[in-house]
């Protein structure tokens, strides 16, 4: 496997991924451990940039608590009879590539405060809250050594062992640590994340994490007493600290007393008073609507959402045809998925930069990570585009029950008066046909809360920069549409190619004429090679991939027609 698909697959199994530099255990993005993800569209992104890059996980994102044992084991017999001897559970472990030691990493689920331990011969790290691990198949940086999975086994909870682990005071160094100003913020800071992952924690407890902390961090620590007076100001303010309440946005409307059943049914005048559909964009995005744009990794979600914006904010025809019936108040986008240096060259690219500011609000991962309950002001009148909505799931999009709380979160921004438009990811493989159920990949609760669901995928996969973009609606609850092909050009602008339904006259005829240009290169090279064939129908003026390829040359010679030599 390569790097890339380890990344991929980890990032599947909860783990939040990011690169790092080849045979390095720098990272490779900015941001470092907190840009981690596990989204498949970015880390796709990051690894073709990077393929070498060996891959870091974020401990904390990930919910893990890795006991990194550098010191004082000899072989995996010496491994075994240390971890059963001191009653460390059997977990899924890792041998690091640190030569000629032999080093191992247990990874355990829950994570607690990161720090040097010592126990019963052998010293090391626990990396968790605000620390990363090295992953498998990644290089060491001193030895060329692999890391590689010792024991593949499922991730047993954190046990009180490696919670109570002798924790050994590093040495300070005048670099780094944190500053005198600012060190009773951050231990305030710092005792709410660990109180969060860490539920049971006990005043004492957490009060002996906390010295252990200011020892080793800060520049000039403080008192044990003011330390002890921090932490139990925190549990005197916050007794019981557990996941993010629900947060309803706005203000939350006085329940009616229900008196008549009657009431509780649309009445005649709602029916006859209500006003058609309205749209932003028309026959594209309606005015109050919940839209979602999906498609498979890498194939122009963002650039689509992008020019939604464009024309949204210049009032310019969106594709250079979908006219734009009224301009929202302003456009929020929120991409955590992207760096500013990506995002800001597409902008420029699109010419959308100027609007940055005055109608236009963006977010990328270079920035605090918002969330949506903390929307407010800017929603009324505007239009929020999420992009992608994996980023802002609390739980798991398999759940229907954290997608419904999810889906009560976007109603609760509609309900402040903003148009939502949700990017998402696609089923792997939905690129040979798009249907709802195969767009909106997780639970069916995402699909059925949402107002409209455009579909979209490259037409050729294999030549990614010239391919048109195929859009399908294929969720048309209050407006129809047909499908329709798009193109890009060097300015990250997209134009719609001929008419809405007309994309399958258009795609028939342009295989019909690759198709006589592929018969006429066979009647006089019948033995040309895949590869050499694509090249020939390039310079014909036909951009087809090898599967095209492939399937038109059996067709042709399938037929039995032989060609004249003359």
């Amino acid at each position: 496997m390569t790097f890339l698909d380890t990344a991929l697959d980890l990032a599947s199994r909860g783990f939040h991924v990011f690169p790092l530099k080849p045979r390095d255990k720098m990272p490779a993005v900015a941001g470092g451990f907190k840009a981690a993800t596990r989204d498949p569209e970015q880390i796709a992104l990051w690894w073709k940039r990077n393929p070498d890059g060996n891959i870091g996980i974020a401990c904390e994102a990930s919910a893990l608590c890795v006991v990194d044992c550098d010191h004082g084991l000899t072989c995996y017999e010496d491994f075994i009879a240390w971890r059963d001897r001191n009653g460390l559970p059997a977990t899924y472990a890792v041998r690091s590539g640190r030569r000629p030691e032999f080093g191992v990493q247990m990874y355990y689920k829950g994570p607690v405060a990161s720090s040097r331990w010592e126990l019963d011969g052998c010293s090391g790290d626990i990396k968790s809250i605000g620390g990363l691990v090295v992953a498998p198949p990644s290089i060491h940086p001193d030895s060329g050594e692999a890391y590689a999975v010792l024991e593949s086994l499922a991730i047993a909870p954190t046990p009180d062992v490696v919670k109570q682990l002798k924790q050994v005071v590093a040495e300070r160094t005048n670099g780094g640590g944190i500053d005198t100003d600012n060190r009773n913020d951050e231990m305030c800071s710092f005792i709410g994340k660990v109180r969060k992952h860490t539920a049971d924690m006990s005043e004492p407890e957490c009060l002996v994490v906390c010295l252990q902390r200011n020892e080793r961090y800060a520049k000039g620590p403080m008192p044990e007493e003011e330390v002890e007076n921090i932490v139990s100001g925190q549990y005197r303010r916050y007794p019981d600290v557990g996941p993010d309440p629900v947060v309803t946005i706005g203000s939350k409307p006085e329940e009616k007393k229900i008196t008549d059943w009657r009431e509780r049914y649309l009445t005649f005048e709602r029916v006859r008073d209500a006003k058609p559909v309205e749209f932003l964009i028309d026959g594209f995005l309606a005015l109050d609507s919940i839209t979602a744009l999906a498609a498979p990794v890498g194939q122009r979600k963002s650039l689509i959402a992008l020019n939604i914006a464009h024309a949204l904010c210049t009032g310019e025809p969106l594709f250079d045809y979908f006219k734009v019936a009224a301009r929202p108040s302003r456009v929020v986008y929120l991409c955590p998925e992207m760096g500013l240096s990506s995002f800001s060259m597409r902008l420029k690219q699109i010419g959308l930069d100027s609007h940055i500011g005055q109608n236009l609000f963006c977010q990328t991962m270079d920035e605090d990570s918002i969330k949506l309950t903390d929307l407010d002001e800017e929603l009324p009148g505007a239009v929020v585009i999420i992009d992608t909505l994996t980023r802002f799931v609390e739980g798991d999009q398999n759940s229907a029950e954290d997608m419904s709380r999810f889906a009560k979160v976007v109603f609760g921004i509609k309900r402040r008066g903003a148009t939502v438009l949700l990017l998402h990811h696609s089923l792997k493989g939905a690129s040979n046909g798009l249907t709802l159920d195969s767009a909106m990949r997780g639970s069916t609760e995402l699909a059925a809360f949402v107002t409209c669901c455009w579909a979209t995928r490259l037409q050729d996969p294999d030549e990614p920069y010239q391919s048109p973009s195929l859009l399908v609606n294929v969720k048309q609850r209050d407006f129809e549409s047909k499908p329709f092909e798009a193109t890009c050009d060097k300015t990250c602008r997209m134009r719609i190619v001929g008419e809405p339904g007309q994309m399958v006259e258009l795609k028939s005829k342009a295989d019909a004429d690759a198709k006589t240009a592929l018969a006429s290169i066979l009647k006089d090279q019948p033995k040309m090679g895949i590869n050499k064939l694509i090249a020939a129908l390039k310079d014909a003026g036909h951009r087809k991939g090898q599967p095209w390829v492939t399937k038109a040359r059996a067709a042709i010679l399938g037929t039995g027609v032989t060609f004249s030599s003359s």
